[in-house]
């Protein structure tokens, strides 16, 4: 109740300033408002160099990027502790062409953005198989005041860049937007996977960090991240009968979320820790076995048409506690199982549905085919803006 009452005043601050601000003339600037930052960067570079456009960007405390092709002067750490800092967002925000925001920001609840101005939502992911927004579970006890707090944020939402239409359905249902709202041009982080130069790059880069895979098979571990989760002391996974039963040419990558604190875990012959100071994409290039639960990760992975195990050990909690957008088994494009025997199984009878990999990436990559980015700004700058 506390929480909620300071949050209905912040609001109403912001929406002070916002329309103070709103009074002043619109201008040739995009605000990149971020939270993750991976779609954000794609789009940066890209509005460089085929627009005019002066690009602020809205730092929150959890984005990890640096942002290149930004001066450092523009890039603002973007905080309500930050009140100097917050209150310069806000104009931005208030005063800015186009707005791209990459998760739900709680501050867009206040933002009444004028119709010179359009708001495109890249999101943080793919696909989905948790739900999240309207269809989660874990809101359904929240006050009357929080869902439309939800439903303000959401309806900020002018565009939401997709690469599926299954995509597509699923936001308008998590948003309660419409078909129109829906920006088919794919998601611009997809494009990494369809460049050769990129894909090279990233392998050499991890090749030189991580020399103990050079010439084995390299099994990438990554679920998803579980809410309040921030302390783990064991894995779900028997690390050591995987080496005993798998041998040395296999190495086990661990990629946990990086706000998860890992203890008790020491890097051996068989397996590192590379939760954190690690990209995931760069990671995923010399995956040859990906093993995950709930995460997004697939949907990008399956464009690499690579193998891929689906290890839901709490599946039944989980589907009814979070909530998932589908019939697991029936859903993944891979072998479902419950334990590490399961797992060590799986790799060594090499038991993978390449097809089902293949149909899979068809269908929730379908505007994604390393054009995303340029049909993005394209849509946004030119088609929408006239510029």
């Amino acid at each position: 109740m506390i929480r909620e009452a300071a949050l209905g005043l912040y609001l109403i601050a912001v929406r002070l300033i916002f329309r103070i601000c709103r009074m002043l003339p619109v201008q040739n600037k995009t605000v990149m408002l971020s939270a993750f930052g991976d779609n954000i960067q794609q789009v940066i570079n890209k509005v460089v160099d085929r627009t005019s456009s002066r690009i602020i960007v809205l730092k929150e405390p959890g984005c990890r990027r640096n942002f290149r092709n930004v001066p450092e002067r523009s890039v603002i750490p973007f905080s309500p502790k930050r009140i100097r800092n917050h209150v310069v967002g806000i104009y931005h925000l208030a005063t800015s062409k186009v707005v791209f925001v990459d998760s739900y920001h709680v501050i867009l609840a206040s933002c009444d953005f004028r119709k010179e101005t359009t708001c495109i939502q890249l999101w943080h992911a793919n696909g989905a198989v948790k739900l999240f927004g309207l269809r989660d579970r874990t809101i359904k006890n929240r006050s009357a005041s929080a869902h439309r707090r939800f439903r303000s944020v959401y309806s900020r939402f002018h565009q939401v860049a997709v690469s599926s239409d299954a995509m597509a359905d699923i936001f308008k249902s998590a948003f309660g937007l419409r078909d129109d709202n829906m920006l088919r041009t794919g998601v611009p982080r997809t494009d990494f996977f369809h460049s050769t130069d990129r894909l090279q790059a990233a392998r050499k880069k991890m090749r030189s960090r991580l020399p103990q895979v050079e010439g084995k098979q390299v099994i990438l571990y990554a679920p998803t991240f579980r809410d309040d989760d921030f302390e783990v002391c064991t894995l779900p996974l028997d690390v050591e009968s995987m080496h005993a039963s798998l041998g040395d040419d296999h190495h086990l990558l661990i990629h946990l979320h990086p706000a998860v604190d890992f203890e008790g875990f020491h890097n051996t012959g068989f397996a590192t820790d590379v939760s954190k100071g690690y990209d995931i994409f760069e990671l995923l290039s010399i995956t040859d076995i990906l093993i995950t639960d709930y995460s997004s990760i697939p949907f990008e992975f399956s464009t690499l048409k690579k193998p891929m195990i689906f290890y839901p050990y709490d599946l039944e909690q989980y589907a009814r506690d979070r909530g998932i957008w589908f019939d697991y088994p029936s859903f993944v494009p891979g072998p479902v199982v419950q334990s590490t025997s399961g797992i060590i199984d799986i790799i060594k009878e090499d038991t993978f549905n390449r097809e089902a990999i293949e149909v899979f990436d068809r269908k929730w990559n379908m505007y994604a085919d390393g054009s995303a980015t340029r049909r993005l700004v394209e849509s946004v700058y030119y088609k929408r803006m006239g510029d």
